[in-house]
């Protein structure tokens, strides 16, 4: 049993697919992840349309371990979506069509704090209704971090981890990226100790390919990038999250950057990232493994 913010020995890995519910694509090629045993965790985004079809998978395979992915922000022109809240409350947070904002600065600019918590709140209770016993949350698209505008609304989504319980995804590692200015990294480690102070468990660390492809990208050398980052997991617990789709024409419609989705999925299908697991001594852990240590340590039974 892991306890909850205490520094832990050993390298740890947790693999978590992205954006679970977007689209059939992704679900299709989550769930064949899931299957295969070559992930072991994903986030699911409650107001898009396949939400529905994702809950479903979690809630006939509990050991799915699923966490929600907090959405604020709709998705491209052709592909977007509304909140999960249906009542002038969350006005702040949708355009006058009555989609979500389109980008995380929008959500900083305009957004409520009163918005924010009453959506994130209702998507979170919307999972449970639907039967997912969630594992942690997440921000979709960084919107509730401040990255853009230096705005961020961590405090309020602290307040919904411990009444439900659960883990946040914030990588303590965060303050030393080169990317983050000097009142941001006081933001954030403001805002991780807070998170300590609660009793919030967070991850030391996160890997992420950038979304789009770049430059000369093709598999091999996607699939040499993602292994070096995974080789180069400090001790502690790190974070690998990837975006998988099948290759379809619902796919290319939604994203220009749809041959790198299928890319990750098909490096992950391929056997090849458990035997660098094995070889570079990583041992996989889980978010249900967090929330259960989070909830042991903070004296709350573990079942929702």
């Amino acid at each position: 049993m892991l306890a909850n913010n205490q520094s832990v020995h050993g390298r740890f890995l947790i693999i978590t697919a992205d954006d679970f519910g977007m689209s059939s694509s992704m679900n299709k090629a989550i769930i064949n992840l899931f299957q295969a045993s070559a992930i072991n965790s994903a986030m699911i985004m409650m107001p898009c349309p396949w939400a529905k079809h994702a809950a479903n998978y979690a809630k006939l395979h509990p050991e799915a371990n699923v966490g929600i992915h907090l959405t604020l922000t709709s998705g491209s022109p052709s592909h977007r979506w509304g909140p999960v809240t249906k009542n002038p409350s969350i006005k702040s947070l949708t355009t006058t069509d009555g989609y979500l904002l389109e980008s995380a600065s929008d959500v900083e600019e305009q957004a409520t704090e009163e918005a924010v918590k009453t959506e994130i709140r209702n998507q979170i209770e919307m999972a449970i209704q639907l039967e997912i016993n969630p594992t942690h949350l997440d921000s979709h698209d960084g919107s509730l971090l401040g990255l853009a505008r230096g705005r961020d609304f961590l405090e309020v989504a602290f307040d919904l981890c411990e009444e439900f319980q659960l883990p946040f995804k914030l990588p303590k590692n965060i303050v030393n990226q080169p990317f983050i200015h000097s009142d941001m990294k006081k933001l954030f480690q403001n805002r991780i100790e807070s998170a300590h102070k609660r009793g919030i468990s967070l991850i030391d660390d996160l890997i992420c390919l950038p979304y789009q492809m770049e430059n000369g990208e093709n598999y091999r050398v996607i699939q040499d990038k993602m292994f070096k980052a995974i080789r180069s997991v400090h001790e502690g617990i790190t974070e690998v999250v990837i975006h998988p789709s099948e290759n379809t024409p619902e796919l290319r419609a939604m994203t220009p950057h749809w041959e790198k989705r299928e890319i990750e999925y098909q490096i992950f299908r391929d056997g090849e990232i458990k035997k660098l697991l094995n070889e570079e001594n990583i041992q996989l852990i889980s978010w249900k493994d967090l929330r259960d240590s989070q909830r042991c340590a903070n004296g709350k039974n573990t079942l929702m």
